[in-house]
């Protein structure tokens, strides 16, 4: 099998950090626009068009949804088998040049300074910066690279349910987490929640 060049790697990087900043999933946004359809309280119809339009202006005029773009993440995905010029620093390398790049070129707003100095090298690229998680394939020769932009104040919350909590523990879970944080200002509208 050939390698995979650096160059192909970090323009691929580039293109799904431009497109993970600037678009949205058909079937997300047909989910707002049916949302807005039936939502009955005025003030928050009109919120849920406003989104509805600044997401199609994004994608129009190839701009982030967000003026804060987070901080970018990468989930790679390596199989035993591929190969890529310069190895898993080659790699690196590439990926945080497509980084810079697409910080500068769609523009994504800077979240990264140096821990010591306050630096700001405005490209979103520093120690551990973006960060990267990798995970691997046994028997198989493909690379999956999978960007997000992370929001600094949205985290993971979880519980451990016990078995009489049932189904009813779940939704007041899920319920409780979602009113919390809104009322924290954890995360930002709407939300899509996985179980």
């Amino acid at each position: 099998m050939k390698a995979i060049s650096r160059e192909t790697i970090e323009q691929a990087c580039y293109e799904i950090m431009k497109r993970a900043a600037i678009d949205i999933p058909e079937d997300y946004l047909e989910g707002i626009k049916r949302t807005a359809d039936r939502e009955k309280e005025a003030l928050s119809g009109f919120v849920i068009r406003t989104m509805v339009q600044n997401y199609e202006t994004a994608t129009t005029e190839r701009r982030p949804m967000c003026a804060d773009t987070g901080l970018p993440r990468y989930f790679v995905k390596v199989g035993d088998d591929a190969r890529f010029d310069g190895g898993f620093t080659g790699m690196e390398r590439s990926i945080r040049s497509a980084t810079a790049r697409a910080t500068k070129d769609v523009p994504m707003r800077p979240n990264r300074v140096h821990p010591l100095w306050r630096t700001d090298y405005n490209n979103n690229v520093g120690i551990n910066a973006p960060e990267v998680e990798w995970s691997f394939e046994p028997d198989v020769d493909w690379i999956d690279i999978t960007t997000v932009h992370k929001g600094g104040l949205f985290g993971t919350d979880y519980r451990m349910l016990f078995p009489g909590d049932g189904i009813d523990g779940i939704r007041r879970f899920l319920l409780d987490t979602l009113i919390a944080f809104g009322k924290r200002g954890l995360c930002c509208q709407p939300a899509i929640i996985g179980v």
